[in-house]
């Protein structure tokens, strides 16, 4: 059953880790272990590490929307004092691939090379030279010249679907999606229903329809996409490089460079900020492998900020059309969920994200019919990719904003609509049919998420009117629900080794990006042996000396690679009694671990520090060095649920707005560090904030940017913030580790929609299209002022 989180999270930590026989610091504040460094500059990030000896790197650009290289000529490019190699399209792998960060073969086509003949984006490499000096790189890159057969470009998705559109992937390629179409630019397509959507409708009081677009934005993390690439003395391909996935990456660069995986290591130094931008093996990898591979030398790539915004990856812009019928209690009796997706160049995660577009929204409202039909579509823009939320954020505002649409029809309030709806343990979660997922949810706290969110900005008293009539307050709610890693396809490793000093050392392949993975494995695997955070070391950051992890994506960090942790701490932990027990003459059974301590069945007790120290002494027997493993692979992805309330003020006579309040109220099932939740619970709704209010990546008509840098970009400060409440409303997720679900994306989905609610509770207005701007209002508030 759920609990709210009273603030003490001893009290909350104790009375589960009792019913678990386990001690903290499950359920305890810990500072993150990597926090000191973070805060005093001693953490190194990719390009901290000094690379004097390194060939500086750049790469040449396409100015055009869509084009093919009808040749490229070098020559001056390779006569420049300096340079090193020079790549075009002619010097590298000709096999397509998929950038996209899941495991070989990925649900993606294999569309693009290291270096395309025929650019489909402006800003997509085109040519790649390594020098002495960065001068050198730049007059290089000046100096090539191409000469380009433009061809037309097409930016909008369902333009591109069109008779009359050019056709961006006219090659075969491997791997084509669910009801692929290239010929018309369709990447995949679905339809998946559960019950008769039709009769769903025709049972209805009320059948409302909406249509809600969505924008691309940029991840925006501070450390641009970097990679220091060579191959080191035993002729092994080396990548130090911001990355998520680095066995995944590993296994890709390996793949497309035809080389063992034995024969590529991938190190993941600190990493400024992922949120799925660095989910892929990114172009900057492949060139940077390429150019070591030629010269034999290492090589620096760094994207500058301007190079980031218009090359990497973005949020997939979507339309989602939504129809709903429903009856005058408020019972919905079927939902239709229609979206069209804005891929861009590449389809690498346009199936993928496509699927989370509606499944996981339309899970929160379990009615007997509902249909989700769409499609994926390429487009000449920059390709779309992971990033937090990946494809919920879309659907949520879709749906959440109809929402309250549908409660206006019947005139039932928005909150009672939802709390009459709202999914509950034991229904079943609106999953693909492909997905071997466990469907009946076992711990669902939304709806308790809900009335605490209520409770905490005071929804039934509705927003205190301001004093002039100028300015109007609203109120608007939105619920979520996320995932627990993709099921089916994640897995995670780990190893725990005891030292002789009584510590441990785990060694687990997910990264850290700044989300606390490290923190939270290091209070996983301590709370089975009753030790502090301080005893125990987590290395993550090498591929070489990690197990195989899928990597820090989908929420799946907390519940796959905690579960590997979790049992390779207790395989360890058995092991421990094992040997203990054989010293002793006693059963296993009968040796406990609490407190740091192996205790025996006649009182007495060593401190494990004394225990390792004496296994490997070899002073009761042999030498000794325990080590315990764990991994985890599994069809489920339990649930995060979240309740969002955004409270707004709109002046009637400019259209300007200001969120006033954001409250987040958030199920992640057992908290394990619950600074750690809140932090990324924050950070989640800054993300949906910015997405709501400001954030965009505008092209002129050929496809190019319409903005620099970061002067340009519209991202969210902190004296912008609204104030910005968080509840933890824990429940016990039956299958994770210490009852823990994911908590890293559910907080996102909301805001958009929250907001949205909110502006047309103060003044009517309803905004369908993000991100929603003073003009929007403005316009909005003049038509109806003009009818």
């Amino acid at each position: 059953m759920p609990r709210s989180d009273t603030g003490d999270p001893e009290t909350a930590a104790k009375s589960t880790s009792e019913a678990r026989g386990d001690d903290a610091p499950v359920g305890e504040s810990v500072e993150k272990v990597d926090g000191w460094g973070l805060v005093t500059g001693k953490a190194r990030y990719t390009d901290d590490v000094p690379t004097d000896d390194a060939l500086a790197a750049k790469v040449l650009r396409s100015p055009h929307a869509h084009a093919r290289v009808r040749s490229i000529d070098t020559e001056a490019a390779e006569a420049i004092a300096g340079v090193k190699a020079v790549l075009t399209h002619e010097d590298v792998p000709e096999d397509r691939f998929t950038r996209t960060g899941f495991p070989y073969p990925a649900p993606a086509p294999f569309d693009e090379r290291v270096l395309n003949e025929t650019v489909r984006f402006v800003g997509e490499p085109v040519a790649a030279v390594a020098a002495r000096t960065a001068e050198a790189a730049a007059a290089a890159v000046d100096a090539i010249e191409v000469d380009y057969e433009p061809y037309d470009h097409v930016l909008d998705a369902h333009e591109a679907m069109g008779a009359d559109a050019p056709t961006l992937h006219p090659e075969p390629y491997e791997n084509p999606q669910e009801n692929a179409a290239p010929e018309r630019n369709v990447v995949c397509e679905t339809r998946h229903e559960e019950g008769n959507v039709e009769r769903g409708f025709e049972a209805a009081d009320e059948v409302v329809e909406g249509e809600y677009e969505t924008q691309a934005v940029h991840h925006l993390p501070m450390e641009t996409n970097t990679t220091i690439a060579w191959v080191d003395d035993r002729r092994r391909l080396v990548l130090r490089t911001t990355t998520q996935v680095s066995h995944i990456c590993r296994d890709k660069i390996a793949r497309v460079f035809g080389l063992n995986r034995t024969d590529v290591r991938v190190v993941k130094p600190r990493v400024g900020g992922g949120f799925g931008v660095r989910q892929d093996t990114l172009p900057n990898q492949f060139i940077g492998a390429a150019l070591a591979l030629e010269t034999g030398e290492k090589v620096r790539l760094k994207n500058d900020r301007k190079e980031d915004l218009h090359g990497a990856q973005t949020r997939h812009a979507q339309t989602v059309r939504v129809k709903t019928g429903v009856r005058e209690d408020g019972t919905l009796t079927a939902m239709h969920v229609d979206v069209t997706s804005n891929t861009g160049a590449y389809g690498c995660h346009a199936s993928a994200v496509l699927m989370n577009a509606a499944h996981e929204p339309l899970s929160v409202y379990p009615c007997e019919n509902r249909l989700f039909t769409g499609r994926a579509v390429y487009t000449n823009v920059t390709p779309g990719g992971a990033m937090r939320g990946y494809g919920a954020v879309q659907g949520t505002f879709g749906i959440e904003s109809h929402l309250d649409e549908v409660a206006a029809a019947i005139g039932m309030d928005p909150v009672e609509l939802r709390r009459r709806n709202a999914v509950e343990e034991g229904d079943e979660s609106f999953e693909p049919e492909y997905s071997e997922s466990k469907r009946t949810l076992e711990s669902v706290g939304v709806k308790e998420c809900l009335e605490r969110a209520c409770e905490t900005l005071g929804w039934a008293d509705g927003p205190e009117e301001p004093a002039d009539d100028r300015y109007q307050r609203g109120y608007g709610v939105a619920l979520a629900m996320a995932k627990s890693g993709v099921p089916s396809s994640e897995f995670s490793r780990c190893n725990i080794t005891l030292e002789d000093d009584g510590t441990l050392t785990v060694r687990v392949g997910v990264g850290d990006t700044g989300q606390g993975s490290e923190t939270v494995m290091g209070q996983i695997a301590a709370s089975v042996f009753g030790l502090g955070i301080e005893s125990v070391h987590v290395k993550a950051d090498d591929t070489d000396a990690t197990p195989w992890d899928n990597g820090a994506y989908a929420s799946s960090t907390t519940y796959i690679s905690g579960n590997a942790t979790e049992k390779a701490a207790r395989d360890l932990a058995a092991k421990v009694r094992d040997l203990a027990a054989e010293w002793r003459g006693v059963a296993p059974d009968d040796v406990e671990l609490a407190d740091g301590e192996v205790r025996f069945p006649d009182g007495e007790s060593m401190a494990l520090e004394r225990f390792a120290s004496e296994a490997f002494q070899g002073i009761h027997g042999p030498k000794r060095r325990l080590t315990g493993t764990g991994k985890h692979h599994t069809a489920l992805s339990p649930k995060p649920f979240a309740a969002q309330l955004a409270a707004v003020e709109v002046d009637t006579e400019t259209g300007e707005f200001e969120v006033r309040r954001l409250v987040n109220a958030v199920d992640c099932g057992r908290a394990i560090n619950p600074a750690g939740a809140r932090g990324q619970v924050i950070g989640g709704a800054v993300m949906g904030l910015g997405q709501t209010v400001s954030e965009d990546l505008p092209l002129d008509d050929r496809g190019a940017p319409e903005f620099r840098g970061l002067r340009d970009y519209e991202v969210m400060h902190a004296p912008e913030l609204p104030d910005i409440d968080t509840e933890l409303v824990e429940t016990d997720e039956p299958t994770g580790p210490f009852g823990a679900k994911s908590v890293g994306e559910v907080s996102i989905l909301g805001p958009p929609a929250a907001i949205a609610n909110a502006i047309h509770d103060a003044v009517g207005v309803r905004a369908t299209e993000l991100p929603i701007t003073p003009e929007t209002v403005w316009t909005a508030l003049q038509e109806g002022r003009d009818r």
